[in-house]
């Protein structure tokens, strides 16, 4: 479970950093505690944070009707007043269709498995299994052998496979015996019902001057548990709203238009992972291949790699990032995005 920052540091040397000089961990509040010149902190970094967490207690067996759990990712556009959600979402059901006995987003969800074996997932943990699983990337669970926490990769090293591993509990390295990517999400396998998503059976043409409370659009993310055999639908999820916080449509559509432009699912996919990590801020553009004209989409591990070089997926010609940025990577979305942003902003200087 998350610890709640009210509590004391505890505060550890636990190695050195490259240059030689000492390294120290909370294992509290899991931050780092080490100062200019490797000078011990009195209190880590995450000791004055936010407010203690809102965790859940989730007992799986006691929910046949099924448990589905997703990491709260950022709308790719969003142009209503809502504040995002971050952390898991949680749908729990006593009874298969039934009512939802919880319907809400928390900092974190300690899920029980047996009387003996419990995973605790935080929106860090749920993000990064969406990262993970997005690239098709094998994930496994590591416990350090320091101190036999369960291991999370996150950031960019969800999604880059690995041997050498920074605990975030005690902040030690240790070694795996192979490259490989951890999260603790690997332990919910046991409860995981492996169904096929569907598409989603209906299409959307709509225009942003029918809903002034704005315009949420999301790629579908799959649950990182769903215990349901009922399969989730996938497509794009689009949130209407009528008036502010007054939503009117809340659903997954398998095509969608707005003001007369189409969204390319696959691109939306990306652009909702890309933004997702930090190592990737301001550096998700739209190129253009000067050859051909056509507008240049980087995918697989490219899409999350900045680079220079780009190769054109129309007419096979190599080119350079153009701008001030030079290590960047592309995707059409960016383009998609702005026209959408005008197009709203010219209904709302009508009003």
């Amino acid at each position: 479970m998350r610890p709640r920052q009210s509590e004391k540091c505890s505060i550890e040397h636990v190695g050195k950093q490259r240059n030689g000089k000492p390294r120290y961990w909370c294992r509290t509040h899991q931050c780092s505690a080490t100062g200019l010149h490797g000078a011990r902190l009195p209190a880590c970094v995450g000791a004055s944070k936010a407010s203690p967490p809102k965790v859940l207690e989730l007992d799986a067996p006691a929910h046949p009707g099924g448990i589905a759990l997703w990491g709260a990712v950022e709308a790719v556009y969003d142009t209503s007043s809502m504040p995002p959600e971050i952390g898991i979402h949680v749908h729990a059901r006593a009874i298969e269709n039934g009512q939802k006995e919880v319907d809400d987003t928390f900092d974190a969800v300690v899920v029980r498995l047996s009387p003996d074996e419990e995973a605790t997932i935080t929106g860090d943990t749920a993000i990064s299994y969406y990262l993970s699983r997005f690239l098709k990337r094998q994930v496994k669970l590591l416990r350090c052998p320091h101190c036999r926490e369960a291991h999370l990769d996150a950031g960019y090293f969800a999604v880059k496979l690995h041997r050498r591993h920074m605990c975030q509990a005690c902040g030690r390295h240790f070694n795996d015996v192979e490259k490989s990517i951890s999260n603790p999400v690997a332990l919910l396998e046991v409860v995981q019902r492996n169904v096929a998503p569907v598409r989603a059976p209906r299409d959307l043409n709509i225009s942003q001057a029918s809903y002034p409370g704005g315009v949420q659009i999301w790629a579908s993310n799959p649950a990182l548990v769903w215990t349901s055999d009922r399969p989730e639908e996938a497509g794009l999820h689009i949130h209407l709203y009528e008036s502010p916080g007054k939503i009117t449509i809340d659903d997954t559509f398998d095509h969608v238009i707005i003001d007369g432009i189409e969204l390319n699912e696959e691109h939306v996919q990306y652009f909702m992972a890309q933004q997702a990590l930090p190592h990737l801020s301001n550096k998700i553009v739209n190129l253009v291949c000067p050859h051909c004209d056509a507008p240049h989409f980087d995918v697989d591990d490219m899409a999350f790699h900045p680079h220079i070089e780009h190769t054109c997926e129309h007419c096979g010609k190599t080119f350079v990032s153009n701008g001030r940025r030079k290590l960047v990577v592309s995707n059409p979305f960016v383009a998609v995005r702005a026209s959408l942003l005008a197009s709203r902003q010219s209904t709302d200087a009508r009003r």
